[in-house]
């Protein structure tokens, strides 16, 4: 996409964390945009927020999970700002222990969030995106955690391996057309999920993860650089996510070349 100034972008899981941080950045770049969240009572105040930016905003209580919620959603905007031009999957919820300490019941849950949640969003938004002919993209909120299993995140780290993998394949399915895509990879960024995260470690760990923490609003403007360019992938740490990235291409390397 050449500009995004007067496009439509819509985004999950946008009442803090990443997702607001997208919007923020969006709205300074002169977007209409629409967020939405299953927290109801955050909604408002990251309404507020936003309309310091701009009246260009809605924000809707949608569970991505429900599909029905989703197509309400689809016209809403419709009928408000017309065409979608940017889509963000972002909604996803941490979980997930060691495989054999993870019930049936976390693992079904945060698949629907973290998988079927974007792939509802896909399937409900990108044929219109196809029809109405206009540049477009599909930004789809993964985690490092996606990249390279580390540590015991057993269902989280699935998920977003999961979407990595979709997001790989619309990339191919969409090759050719006006609508690129991207998968958002990021490492440590200072939301709720890694907030709570730092409750359950001691403290050195507690300290590591704040120390390596991004602001959401760093994350947003990657985000919205990754559009203007087509980027595909999205990191936001570039020290510790680089030493882990090519230690894990090593490996893959060094497996492949043990083979032949």
């Amino acid at each position: 996409m050449e500009t995004l100034k007067n496009k439509t972008a819509f985004i999950t899981g946008a009442a803090g964390g990443i997702g607001l941080g997208m919007a923020r950045t969006f709205a300074k770049a002169g977007m209409n945009v629409v967020i939405s969240d299953i927290q109801k009572h955050q909604l408002p105040v990251a309404e507020a927020e936003l309309r310091a930016i701009t009246d260009n905003v809605i924000a809707l209580a949608i569970d991505s999970t429900n599909r029905d919620s989703l197509k309400q959603a689809a016209a809403r905007i419709e009928q408000s700002f017309g065409a979608l031009h940017v889509l963000c999957n972002n909604a996803g919820i941490g979980g997930g222990d060691k495989i054999l300490d993870t019930t049936d019941k976390k693992w079904r849950g945060v698949m629907e969030v973290n998988f079927y949640g974007p792939l509802n969003g896909i399937n409900q938004f990108l044929p219109g995106m196809l029809e109405h002919g206009e540049a477009g993209h599909i930004v789809n909120t993964s985690s490092f955690s996606g990249i390279q299993g580390h540590g015991h995140q057993s269902a989280y780290g699935s998920s977003k391996f999961a979407l990595v993998g979709l997001s790989e394949y619309l990339r191919n399915d969409l090759a050719g057309t006006h609508i690129g895509v991207s998968v958002l990879c990021p490492h440590v960024v200072d939301t709720p999920i890694i907030q709570n995260l730092q409750q359950k470690v001691d403290e050195k760990i507690s300290t590591l993860i704040a120390d390596m923490a991004v602001p959401a609003d760093t994350v947003g403007q990657q985000v919205m650089n990754a559009i203007l360019t087509d980027e595909f992938y999205i990191f936001c740490d570039g020290t510790h996510t680089r030493k882990m990235l090519e230690q894990r291409c090593a490996d893959l390397l060094a497996a492949l070349d043990r083979q032949f």
